[in-house]
């Protein structure tokens, strides 16, 4: 049940963020598989198909199968942090970790866990600038 409020409480963050940003969200609550939001730019009328990985705290890294990646979807990694403190959301396109397995994944691509580790998703603190 944690693990299920944990993906939630992200989409919907993530989702805030984007409706603040002017973005029109429609959240897919599993409904399509591979994407949590699907975001309109009100402006450039671009829709993006958009992955959520949530984390309770720091610094933990994310589950993510490397064949599940699409080339042309968002992928925000979300850390909730404590209750009175706002999200970290870490933004990255799925061509970016695609073409740097090893950078993001680490050690872990020969694993059955795939994970993204949490060092190489600092520089994409808020970078909200790539969705557009």
């Amino acid at each position: 049940m944690e693990k299920q409020l944990t993906g939630i409480s992200g989409e919907f963050f993530v989702a805030a963020e984007l409706a603040k940003r002017n973005y029109q969200v429609a959240l897919s609550l599993g409904n399509a598989k591979g994407v949590d939001l699907f975001a309109t730019n009100q402006i450039t009328n671009n829709t993006y198909e958009i992955e959520v990985k949530t984390l309770r705290k720091k610094p933990n890294c994310f589950t993510l199968n490397t064949r599940r990646i699409k080339n042309n979807s968002i992928y925000i990694f979300v850390y909730l942090n404590e209750e009175n403190k706002s999200p970290d959301f870490h933004i990255i396109k799925g061509e970016e970790l695609l073409n740097n397995l090893n950078h993001y994944y680490g050690s872990s691509l020969s694993t059955n866990r795939e994970t993204v580790n949490h060092g190489p998703l600092k520089p994409h603190l808020n970078k909200w600038e790539i969705i557009y």
